[in-house]
């Protein structure tokens, strides 16, 4: 049996729409050790210097941070400023490795970059609603899991040639890896 159309729609928010973005999952590897030895103001120096370097990277080059949380975010970008986000996602994986190095972390920050359909738009509680996106290519995007900063081969494809030719393809699934 399934849910009339019209009441699900209205669950929606009303700014919520179907667009195609690139969507960009980042986490830092091996920050649980260091955080549980480490005090908390230490810690939340860490964060905010990482979440200031996000924002230093990613606004400038068109993109949007959708979420931080803690030691990972989420941030999107419009296809025509594909390319300047994903280079843009390589200096900031350089730059937070060399700032979490003089916090005493070795660590690193991973990227995993997809291109495709999402619902965009004010989704939460009524009331409290923030801009926020939903739909399997955030999942995709969250779940291709590599070491350093990973492309779907949608995202490869949002690429010239010669940005192209900095990455390196991966196998199972397909996947381009940043070469540093």
């Amino acid at each position: 049996m399934s849910e009339n159309p019209s009441l699900i729609d209205r669950r929606l928010p009303q700014d919520c729409k179907e667009e195609t973005l690139g969507v960009a999952f980042f986490d830092l590897s091996r920050i649980a050790q260091w955080e549980s030895s480490r005090q908390d103001m230490q810690v939340a120096t860490f964060f905010q210097s990482f979440y200031a370097l996000a924002s230093e990277h990613i606004e400038p080059a068109g993109g949007r941070i959708v979420k931080l949380m803690g030691d990972a975010g989420l941030a999107v970008f419009p296809l025509e400023s594909a390319e300047e986000m994903i280079f843009a996602l390589c200096a900031l994986a350089q730059e937070v490795r060399e700032c979490a190095r003089r916090f005493g972390l070795d660590t690193y920050l991973n990227v995993n970059v997809h291109v495709g359909p999402v619902l965009a738009g004010s989704f939460g509680s009524p009331g409290s609603g923030r801009f926020d996106v939903i739909g399997k290519t955030v999942n995709i995007a969250a779940r291709l899991g590599r070491r350093g900063v990973t492309l779907s081969a949608q995202a490869f494809r949002t690429l010239s040639e010669e940005g192209r030719r900095r990455f390196e393809k991966m196998r199972q699934p397909v996947t381009y890896r940043f070469q540093a």
